[in-house]
């Protein structure tokens, strides 16, 4: 077997060149979330070998903890890249702390004779952040990604493999730091499972294997961001026009398969628009097209949706039992609205709505028609209203 001093080398060089194929290839062209961590991961890899070639040198004393202080990094970033596959935020603030935390440790026990040094602190926390990245890898992996978003059996596969090699890494770093703690750096037991060639070894397959899944997944990241540009509405991040007709049109048909509360089309217009627009600038109005957006968002529940079909027009699909209760979900909606009003340095406008509850094999071009109508109905009747079709 090659001895240590060679392993780091060829893990060093191979984190190396992964790198820079990888950013080539994968990270500019994408820019997603999960191969921008990816990268990182990769650079403080590279790092944090080649670092440790210092030791029994005299730049030991501060090539050691720099050494831990990057496989810090490398760890936090493997998590945060977990993280980002199902859109999850990442404490920023962790990743220094953390490199500074493993650092300090190790300047306390004598890192220019030790090269050993912090390193029970750096195993738990890479074990730690090891452990987390597993976790959020499984969960994506049984989860599809989430709902609503589905996936292609590659970033399935892609997913699994991440899984595995995360939980691989885990058990290796949790493993290393039991040992250290109980039979310490020089026990046969440790240097036969958790020495630094064992751990290279464990590292470098990990790297190759997780490297072409990473591909995979910052590919399939671009593509979910690219298509829900497609789809939804720039300003106020509802769905566009297109997308919510072809959802509502989905509604009725499985309201038709399955029967339950009723996919009741509202259509909504802010009243006297344009004088908002010319009064107090159309800042203003994007403003409460924006407010109106996000009380609408707010309003819609699981299986509900809502969309921008255009100007100062939105359109919602809400599940309720009758006419009567679709009528009662529009005022509400119109009262939260107008609530927010107290928030803005100009007055919002009114809110009319037209409302039809599909009927028996009725198409969604004329459930469109009668909630048209209705919603014309409002705007002559004095606007600030719902009108639902056929009283």
């Amino acid at each position: 077997m090659l001895d240590v001093p060679t392993l780091r080398v060829v893990l060093g060089g191979v984190s190396l060149l992964v790198l820079v194929l990888f950013y080539l290839a994968v990270y500019r062209p994408t820019r997603s979330a999960f191969s921008g961590w990816w990268t990182i991961a990769l650079v403080a890899t590279a790092s944090g070998s080649s670092l440790l070639l210092l030791n029994g040198t005299d730049a030991q004393v501060v090539a050691n903890p720099l050494s831990g202080a990057a496989s810090a990094v490398g760890a936090t970033a493997v998590w945060f890249a977990a993280r980002s596959v199902r859109g999850l935020a990442v404490p920023r603030w962790l990743m220094p702390v953390g490199a500074i935390f493993v650092v300090a440790a190790a300047a306390l026990e004598r890192p220019a004779s030790s090269v050993w040094a912090g390193d029970g602190v750096e195993f738990a926390y890479m074990g730690a952040m090891f452990v987390l990245a597993a976790r959020e890898m499984w969960s994506a992996w049984r989860s599809g990604w989430g709902e609503d978003r589905p996936r292609t059996v590659e970033s399935q596969v892609a997913t699994l493999v991440s899984a595995l090699a995360a939980s691989i890494l885990a058990v290796q770093y949790v493993l290393r730091f039991v040992l250290y703690v109980a039979v310490g750096p020089e026990g046969s037991l440790f240097l036969a499972l958790g020495g630094p060639g064992v751990t290279a070894v464990v590292m470098l397959l990990s790297l190759v294997a997780v490297t072409f899944s990473a591909s995979a997944l910052g590919w399939e990241q671009q593509t979910v961001r690219l298509r829900q540009r497609a789809i939804t509405d720039d300003l106020t991040g509802l769905l566009g026009r297109r997308e919510f007709w072809h959802r509502a049109q989905e509604a009725i048909e499985r309201h038709a398969l399955r029967g339950g509360p009723a996919p009741a089309l509202v259509i909504a217009d802010l009243d006297h628009f344009k004088a908002v627009n010319d009064g107090y600038g159309h800042a203003a109005g994007d403003r409460a097209i924006v407010q109106f957006a996000r009380t609408l968002r707010d309003a819609t529940g699981r299986r509900e949706f809502a969309g921008r079909l255009g100007g100062e027009e939105f359109g919602a699909v809400i599940l309720v039992a009758d006419a009567a209760a679709a009528a009662a979900r529009a005022e509400e909606i119109a009262a939260a609205y107008a609530s927010t009003g107290e928030r803005q340095d100009f007055p919002l406008p009114t809110v009319s709505f037209g409302i039809a509850v599909p009927s028996a094999d009725q198409t969604l071009d004329e459930l469109f028609a009668d909630a048209d109508a209705a919603l014309y109905e409002a705007k002559q009747g004095g606007r600030d209203q719902a009108v639902v079709a056929g009283g």
